[in-house]
C-alpha cells in the first residue's frame, strides 16, 4: 500500500468519523486515538496530516487552542454545520450509569462500568468475579447501552 493509498484511506475514515462524532469540537489527537485507534504519541507528520483533513472537511473550521482533560491544550476544530443526528445536547452520563456498577446485557454478559465520559462508557466484562478481556467502549445512548440493566 502506497503513502497515497494510506492517506486516502485515513481521509475517508476521518471524514466518516466526523459525521458521526457527537461533539462540536475536536483535535488531531482525539482523532488519532478515537477514530484511528492508534496508540502512543503520533509523529508530527501524522498530526499535520490529520489537521489538514480536518481543515478540509466541509463543516469544520479552526477553533484555536482548546484545553482537553486528557490531552491538554490542543489546536482544535469546531463544527460549523448541523450534526448528522439530533441527539440531546447535554447527556448526563454520570446520572445514567453509576461508576463501578455492574450492568447485565440481554445476552447474559455482565459488565463493570469503570469510567463514564461524556460520550463513552468504558467497561470490562466480568466472568466469575474477574474482569476479562480488554476495555470496551459503549456509547451511552446506543441501543446496547439502553438494554443494560443494573444488578
Amino acid at each position: 500500500m502506497t503513502d497515497a493509498d494510506k492517506s486516502d484511506d485515513r481521509s475517508w475514515k476521518i471524514l466518516k468519523w466526523l459525521e458521526d462524532f457527537p461533539g462540536d469540537v475536536t483535535c488531531a489527537l482525539q482523532v488519532w486515538y478515537e477514530c484511528l485507534g492508534s496508540m502512543g504519541t503520533p509523529a508530527p507528520a501524522d498530526v499535520k496530516a490529520i489537521e489538514e483533513i480536518l481543515a478540509g472537511a466541509g463543516n469544520w473550521m479552526p477553533a484555536g487552542n482548546v484545553r482537553y482533560e486528557k490531552m491538554g491544550i490542543q489546536p482544535s476544530f469546531k463544527r460549523t454545520g448541523k450534526k448528522k443526528s439530533q441527539e440531546p445536547e447535554h447527556i448526563m452520563v454520570q446520572h445514567m450509569f453509576k461508576l463501578n456498577s455492574l450492568q447485565k446485557a440481554p445476552d447474559g454478559r455482565i459488565f463493570k462500568i469503570v469510567l463514564s465520559e461524556v460520550y463513552n462508557l468504558r467497561c470490562f466484562e466480568v466472568k466469575d468475579g474477574n474482569l476479562v478481556g480488554g476495555m470496551i467502549k459503549i456509547h451511552p445512548t446506543s441501543e446496547f447501552a439502553k438494554s443494560l440493566v443494573e444488578i
